[in-house]
């Protein structure tokens, strides 16, 4: 019998079998932590808009339309713009982007309590949302490059600090308005300042992970779907649609459909009065007469 020999392997054959267990890299949890952290900040003060928004409108004197100005600025300047910040994070790391992003966002929100006029409320909720927007792409690559080989676990955990941050904004911000009035709004600079000066400490981690270079990068690199990503874009935005709820004018049904007789009822707009069928007919346009409030009517 001849002797056994050991099984020689070529250098490529050797590479490929080590490599993928070298290329196996540990998450760094302390990391993925902060950015996570730091995601909850974030939409912490951005979770608070919807909550801070009729204090301000209060306390400026806002009509509806400029009320639903603020809301259009702070999604125009933190949504439609986030595109452009992520076009500038594929291009090259800029983790010095993370802290001054949270720290734009925070000052942003926290200075809305002070504004003095409604121009300078405007800019405030820009600034707010362009904080907002150039840390959502940043950190997401962060956390990504961080994550090792537990990239989906790294982002959920990820995703999970800025849903934390969403649904915590509206208490949050009414206890400080209930406690401290207007002014209540400074008290999420405290969180936005810690966690900026704790993701400022961590840049020599972030930037070491960023510049070394990924093992294998060429070879995973997909390739790009446009049918698929508006098939996502489509489910992201049904789901928003779906979170944040329809709304529905009420047109004043609760004070027409008073019981009391004495409320003066509201004229109806010259062209509603021209009925073939008469003044019944005119008042059950107004609302008076319709059959939502048909016990609430007078048979005058």
């Amino acid at each position: 019998m001849a002797d056994s020999k050991p099984a020689a392997y070529s250098a490529p054959a050797a590479q490929a079998l080590v490599s993928p267990i070298a290329d196996r890299v540990r998450p760094n949890a302390k990391l993925i932590a902060l950015l996570s952290l730091g995601h909850l900040v974030v939409d912490l003060n951005q979770g608070s808009l919807p909550a801070f928004l009729p204090v301000l409108k209060a306390a400026h004197q806002l009509s509806y339309a400029s009320a639903a100005t603020i809301v259009l600025a702070a999604n125009v300047a933190s949504s439609l713009v986030q595109p452009l910040f992520g076009y500038f994070a594929d291009q090259t790391a800029r983790r010095w982007m993370l802290p001054a992003s949270v720290l734009l966002t925070g000052v942003g929100f926290a200075l809305m309590g002070l504004a003095p006029d409604y121009t300078a409320l405007i800019a405030l909720v820009v600034a707010m949302g362009l904080g907002v927007a150039a840390y959502h792409p940043e950190a997401y690559k962060a956390a990504t490059s961080v994550a090792g080989e537990r990239k989906a676990t790294a982002l959920s955990w990820f995703s999970l600090g800025g849903n934390v941050g969403v649904a915590l904004g509206p208490p949050v911000i009414t206890a400080l308005v209930a406690a401290l009035g207007l002014g209540g709004s400074l008290g999420l600079l405290a969180p936005t300042v810690v966690v900026a000066a704790l993701l400022l400490a961590a840049l020599p981690g972030l930037t070491q992970t960023a510049a070394r270079p990924a093992a294998g990068a060429a070879a995973a690199r997909g390739v790009n779907m446009p049918g698929a990503m508006a098939v996502l874009i489509l489910v992201v935005t049904i789901r928003s649609w779906t979170s944040l709820g329809f709304w529905a004018p009420t047109r004043g049904w609760s004070a027409r459909c008073s019981s009391s007789s004495s409320a003066p009822a509201r004229p109806a707009p010259w062209w509603r009065g021209r009925s073939p069928t008469g003044g019944a007919r005119a008042r059950s346009r107004n609302g008076c007469c319709s059959r939502r409030c048909r016990s609430a009517c007078s048979s005058s």
